[in-house]
């Protein structure tokens, strides 16, 4: 994740999409058959002649090796697809529909599919050519297409061997945890540039008016920067009640303008625009949506259904990983300020506190009724001490231990009981308390 405006957004939505990258290897296919046949035509077809086979082959041969070669990509290119539509519906039943996005972004399956379609386009170039350009056998042209073909054929092997591990669910989740850990990264750093937000310094007094968002859909971005650059042109100071991922309605307010008593249209429009909805919520600027994929995953694991206890455990250490992360880094709600230091927005942006209460409440609700998973939180959250102890958030955790400690120990016997208050004292004493 980084910050996205409305340009860096469309890309980012072209990149992940499933038809782009093979789209564009397509065309850069049919470009480099036309660079071949020219310099084919230019006399390097000639010039590799006397070098033998594979270079030294004739018209009907040629045409032959590139409708073979023609006919089995396209084949392929099938058996991609339909690997592909078994992958996305293993994926959807055991770890949820919304990791569905991430499977269609992965690179190796887009890359191969372009790899062949690419080669597809190529053959069909060439042999278009074949007995009717400026010569009869475009030999660069025909050696060409005949090493993309095997290249792609050893790729191929490497896409299968990709696609084994993305169906193991404990690659899923690690893939997820270094995502978000990375992400988290990037998004410290992007608060510290910006600003972090510190004690309410909110105008008291004074117009103030409300724009709706007349709109409906989840924030997949929001524009910091542009609506710095608005506040600081006309004098505000904005409060946007939003963040990423939240579902909004067309009466909705999207922002709090300090300093007007009305907005008009034009300024209305200039903050409308800061703010992308979409009709689904994605990971494309939103830390928490990786968060609750990572719960989501581990919930369903802990559901009666599948109970698949060692799953649930590896998404709460991607978890906990995850948090630590954001300790470390120091993760704060961004504020937009000017050069003097004041405030121009305020934000809702993902920080430790609004992370760890999303987490472990959902993770506390739906695992409580298993003693090794609530051992494992409570142990988890022991381990976070030595950074949240000092931490402005280390009261936040401290709350939520004794939440779970409490629910835990009332839905298991007496023995696994005794475990827990003994787990959630030490990892009390932990936090110096």
């Amino acid at each position: 994740m980084s910050y996205r405006g409305p340009t860096t957004y469309v890309l980012y939505r072209l990149r992940a999409s499933f038809w782009f990258v093979p789209g564009a290897m397509a065309v850069v296919a049919f470009i480099a058959a036309a660079l071949s046949l020219w310099a084919d035509g230019a006399g390097v077809s000639e010039l590799l002649k006397p070098l033998g086979a594979p270079f030294s082959i004739e018209k009907d041969t040629a045409r032959d090796l590139l409708s073979t070669l023609a006919g089995a990509t396209v084949t392929v290119v099938s058996l991609v697809i339909s690997l592909t539509l078994v992958t996305l519906t293993v994926a959807a039943g055991n770890l949820g529909a919304r990791l569905l996005e991430r499977y269609m972004q992965n690179r190796v399956t887009q890359v191969t599919m372009g790899l062949f379609v690419g080669t597809f386009v190529y053959t069909v170039v060439v042999l278009s050519a074949v007995g009717i350009g400026p010569v009869e056998v475009p030999r660069l042209s025909v050696v060409t297409a005949l090493v993309m073909s095997i290249f792609s054929v050893g790729w191929l092997m490497y896409a299968f061997h990709d696609l084994a591990r993305s169906l193991q669910v404990d690659q899923a989740a690690a893939e997820i945890g270094a995502t978000l850990r990375r992400d988290i990264s990037v998004a410290a750093a992007r608060a510290r540039e910006l600003g972090i937000a510190g004690s309410d310094d909110l105008p008291t007094g004074g117009p103030q008016c409300v724009v709706d968002a007349r709109a409906i859909g989840y924030v997949e971005s929001i524009d910091w920067l542009i609506l710095g650059a608005v506040a600081r042109e006309h004098g505000l100071v904005l409060d946007v009640p939003i963040a990423q991922g939240a579902y909004v309605t067309s009466v909705d307010p999207i922002a709090t303008v300090y300093g007007r008593a009305e907005a008009d249209d034009a300024l209305c429009a200039q903050i409308r625009e800061a703010v992308i909805l979409g009709s689904v919520r994605t990971e494309a600027d939103d830390l928490m949506f990786l968060l609750h994929l990572l719960v989501e995953i581990a919930s369903r694991a802990l559901s009666p259904g599948i109970n698949d206890l060692y799953t649930a455990l590896a998404c709460v250490d991607h978890v906990t990983g995850s948090l630590a992360q954001a300790i470390k880094e120091g993760l704060e709600r961004i504020s937009v300020r000017d050069d003097v230091g004041r405030l121009l927005v305020r934000t809702r942006s993902a920080d430790v506190s609004r992370m760890a209460s999303t987490a472990l409440s959902t993770l506390r609700r739906n695992g409580m009724h298993n003693p090794t998973f609530a051992l494992r939180l409570i142990r988890n959250i022991e381990r976070l001490a030595p950074l949240a102890r000092s931490h402005p958030t280390g009261p936040v955790f401290l709350e939520h231990l004794d939440r779970i400690a409490e629910h835990a120990a009332a839905n298991v016997p007496q023995v696994d009981r005794e475990a827990i208050e003994a787990a959630a004292d030490r990892a009390r004493e932990a936090f110096g308390v």
